[in-house]
């Protein structure tokens, strides 16, 4: 047996690696569906990200906006990364640096009445679009993926506690 074939082959992939590329595989194909729906508007999926996030807080009553720090932990964004997105939507008109309340250092950033109503005009046909991507299940698979789905990633999110591994 030749000692090159056996050390080339690459392990066999049970069911944690299939579902984590799977996993991968549809968030990238759900971006490059959803890319078109945002671009119509003049906005990235981190934008609107950012100013989906805004909105509704405001609308739950946080009218004073968020913190940039509260921005990236709740959209999952480093901070440099936050400042840039925001930085634009700024300088576009649609968010706006605010004081905030009870602390003369801090910052919070909240919609402008131009962002607001921009919002309101994507969510026009938002729901459409992503009842367009998850279409491919029936109501019934959806329940039970949406079940599945919450119970991976409460099980993600502790593994944020846990210190990383050493690699091997």
């Amino acid at each position: 047996m030749n000692v090159l074939s056996v050390s080339n082959r690459q392990p066999q992939r049970g069911p944690p690696e299939l579902a984590y590329g799977g996993i991968l595989r549809a968030f990238g194909a759900i971006q490059r569906v959803m890319r078109p729906y945002f671009l119509q508007y003049g906005l990235t999926q981190s934008q609107w990200a950012i100013l989906r996030l805004l909105y509704r807080v405001e609308h739950n009553g946080r009218p004073e906006g968020l913190r940039m720090v509260e921005i990236g932990q709740r959209i999952l964004v480093q901070p440099p990364s936050v400042t840039t997105l925001v930085r634009r939507l700024t300088k576009a008109g649609l968010t706006v640096h605010a004081p905030a309340p009870n602390d003369r250092r801090g910052v919070h950033l909240r919609l402008t009445a131009r962002g607001n109503a921009l919002v309101e005009r994507v969510l026009l046909g938002h729901r459409r679009q992503i009842r367009k991507v998850a279409g491919g299940l029936g109501a019934r698979d959806l329940r039970r993926f949406c079940d599945l789905l919450e119970r991976f990633n409460d099980h993600v999110t502790s593994l944020l506690a846990q210190p990383p591994e050493p690699g091997h």
